[in-house]
């Protein structure tokens, strides 16, 4: 075998398992928006680079037919490589988003390693294994000393606010007046950006409907903050919308083109002061 034929075997071998890891990221452990507001790919690119980039390279300036101590090079790059993987993909998975939890006026994305999952007081929180996060809420404690001692560990102490509590965790039961009155006017936003002007527009084009058909939150990411689209009937997620919602990251935006004005009649020139009749006398 050759050296070069060894270095395509090998590259095409590590690019299998990066695509297939790839795959259990996308489609099971950071479904759409998760990938992009948790960043998946930013892990992912070192794993990549060190599987897909350095391995390949090694074995292209390692391998040498008849080498002696060829197989035993070659185990060693092998086994760097499983290492990088296995070590990355523990990372990813802890990293991977197990909660979005609603609190007061937004969600926010909550990773597994951020979780502890002993604390969790409902069965149909605990579950084992599943595709994408759970849809969770969390509420202050009703004892009034209690909530006032939460407030102040988070304020005071820099302790776990209450999307970070899982002892305060319950199934998402949306609250439909709550919702509405805290949606997002996305109608500032779009008259302040063109490009989220334009991914608004996209997004109910492709859904159907107008802009006030649907309800708008927050969804706070460990990258990026996104808005999250609710139903309006059952306050259910419909879609994502992947722009800010937080509108004072729009200001000094380029403002999107709106509608110019109908042009008006021309008026006739105004009459002399004076005489009214000026015009006609001679």
């Amino acid at each position: 075998m050759t050296r070069l034929r060894a270095f395509a075997i090998h590259l095409i071998a590590s690019a299998i398992v990066v695509l297939a890891f790839l795959g259990v990221m996308l489609f099971v452990w950071y479904p759409t928006p998760y990938f992009e507001t948790d960043g998946g790919w930013t892990v992912l690119r070192i794993l990549a680079g060190v599987d897909v980039v350095l391995g390949p390279l090694l074995t292209l300036i390692v391998f040498k037919p008849g080498k002696p101590g060829l197989k035993f090079d070659m185990s060693c790059i092998v086994l760097a490589q499983l290492g990088a993987l296995i070590y990355g993909g523990t990372i990813i998975y802890q990293q991977r988003p197990a909660f979005v939890v609603f609190g007061v006026d937004r969600f926010t994305s909550v990773s597994a390693s951020e979780v502890e999952f002993d604390k969790l007081k409902y069965p149909e929180l605990q579950r084992v294994a599943g595709i994408g996060p759970l849809l969770a809420q969390s509420r202050p404690p009703d004892d009034p000393k209690l909530r006032q001692e939460l407030l102040l560990g988070v304020v005071l102490e820099g302790k776990k606010d209450l999307e970070f509590r899982a002892e305060l965790y319950e199934p998402y039961r949306p609250d439909l007046a709550q919702l509405r009155a805290r949606s997002i006017d996305l109608s500032k936003i779009a008259a302040l950006d063109a490009g989220a002007k334009q991914a608004i527009d996209g997004f109910i084009a492709n859904k159907g409907g107008r802009l006030g058909d649907y309800l708008y939150l927050p969804l706070k990411g460990k990258n990026k903050d996104i808005v999250m689209v609710l139903s309006p009937t059952d306050g259910m997620p419909v879609g994502f919308i992947s722009i800010s919602p937080w509108i004072e990251d729009y200001r000094g935006s380029a403002p999107a083109p709106s509608t110019p004005p109908a042009p008006t009649a021309p008026q006739p020139p105004p009459t002399p002061s004076g005489n009214p009749s000026a015009a006609t006398n001679g």
